[in-house]
């Protein structure tokens, strides 16, 4: 969902009949700070909560041009897939359109409870319009089938997206460059976030170790880092063939190198593991996170993009960068987006006329959210202390059009392979990438022929 200029923008190649009276509802998630904010909202409320403002602008856009109310069926993500299996055996029409995590989305796929989004009888949802996420898409595509998406509509795949968040103040008595010059340079490299990383390092109470809360360290980090250095150095597990079919391909000799690199960038000399410090403090994951960086102890944190809302109000002046690439020939920076985002999905128990409602209206609201949610999403994302950062918007632009899709990872194929790989990278394993690979790859090849069969099985029923 990456900013755009309104000038641009393509048209929204809809039919234009009304559907007076009907009502769009979406099954959503309530899940603390992972709940979905995107999709409806009650009335126009204070004008400091721009989400809600742009959603309901939205919406009531929808209901002026077609008819359509846009409704939402709140449940724990944990109900998702017990809703979804019994609407998908005895339709009941509660709701039309599903908006869950990646994982759920990923298994619902796999049992048939999903329409095909390329099927000819969703006729409306193009996406190859710039309001979806089209590298998402032709990476999510299993066998020219898809079954998730996003893009504009939502938010919280965002806000699920991994940045590396810098503390102005600490980088400038440091001395280091101008980061977003190094970036836009293609100089941000792992080497050079090493090299910076210990420039920071203050042993405040002297202990011989680094404490997130009293001292200040190079780098935060919380457990998925790992993922997204390989991702961020442009390894996947899986790539796929001509007939868009998953294959495992793993470039052993690269993911060996970053894993050598990542146990430098992951040693406990200059950095703080938040995983660790929660477990220690008995805080959450989001208040260490805060406490760490939000309260200047260090001087880059590896985390969501949703840390930016998560750390306003607190002392730290930061701005945002994507994950530096392995060596400075790599083509461009690479992003990763986790587990816990938003993906959209059409349930098979609609059908028929209702199915052209959903599947326009869905493609309507895509297209009615850049220049309300997607605006606001930015305006609020830029913002910390207060300031606008402008130039963590070119950065946010960046990281979020490089996302990087690996279907190994989203659905955790051979027991999630993905993150043993990861793990490889830490400094506590010593266990080679070559060795590893040589197991994973006959349990991923088996998960990808199993999903492939219960697709073609899916598609006949």
């Amino acid at each position: 969902d990456t900013n755009q200029e309104s000038e641009t923008r393509e048209t929204l190649d809809i039919p234009d009949p009304r559907f007076d009276g009907e009502e769009l509802c979406f099954l959503t998630r309530d899940e603390s700070e992972w709940s979905t904010l995107e999709i409806f909202a009650d009335n126009q409320t204070s004008e400091s909560d721009n989400i809600s403002n742009a959603v309901f602008e939205r919406n009531d856009r929808i209901f002026q041009a077609y008819g359509v109310t846009i409704t939402e069926l709140k449940k724990p993500t944990g109900e998702h897939h017990g809703a979804l299996t019994n609407e998908v055996a005895a339709p009941t029409g509660d709701f039309h359109a599903v908006v869950t995590n990646t994982v759920n989305s990923a298994s619902f796929a796999t049992n048939g409870f999903l329409w095909n989004l390329y099927a000819d009888e969703i006729e409306y949802m193009d996406f190859t319009k710039s309001y979806w996420d089209t590298n998402m898409a032709e990476g999510m595509s299993i066998d020219s089938r898809l079954y998730f998406a996003t893009g504009d509509l939502l938010t919280s795949d965002n806000d699920a997206t991994f940045v590396i968040l810098f503390n102005k103040q600490i980088a400038k008595d440091a001395q280091l460059p101008d980061l977003y010059s190094l970036v836009s340079n293609k100089q941000w490299t792992m080497d050079k976030f090493y090299e910076f990383e210990q420039l920071a390092v203050q042993d405040k109470d002297g202990d011989g170790k680094l404490s997130f809360d009293s001292d200040l360290c190079g780098f935060a980090y919380t457990g998925d880092v790992p993922y997204c250095m390989l991702f961020g150095g442009g390894v996947t597990m899986c790539t796929k063939d001509e007939n868009d079919e998953p294959i495992y391909e793993l470039d052993i000799e690269l993911a060996q190198n970053i894993a050598d690199k990542g146990k430098l960038i992951f040693s406990k000399d200059h950095t703080v593991d938040l995983n660790a410090a929660q477990t220690s403090s008995g805080l959450t994951m989001v208040e260490t996170g805060q406490k760490a960086f939000g309260e200047n102890h260090a001087l880059f944190m590896g985390e969501v993009m949703q840390c930016v809302t998560r750390l306003r109000g607190f002392e730290a002046d930061f701005g945002i960068l994507p994950y530096p690439k392995y060596n400075e020939t790599q083509a461009d920076y690479y992003s990763m987006m986790h587990l816990t985002a938003s993906c959209v999905s059409i349930p098979k128990s609609v059908s028929g006329d209702k199915l052209v409602m959903v599947n326009s209206m869905i493609e309507a609201m895509a297209y009615h959210s850049v220049d309300t949610l997607t605006e606001q999403y930015y305006e609020i994302n830029l913002k910390t202390k207060g300031a606008k950062d402008e130039q963590s918007g070119p950065m946010i632009d960046k990281i979020l059009s490089s996302r990087v899709c690996d279907l190994s990872y989203y659905y955790q194929w051979g027991s999630n392979a993905f993150g043993q790989l990861a793990n490889a990278a830490l400094p506590t394993s010593s266990v080679s990438v070559s060795s590893m690979s040589s197991k994973q790859k006959k349990s991923v090849e088996n998960a990808i022929r199993v999903l492939l069969r219960n697709m073609e099985k899916h598609e006949k029923q």
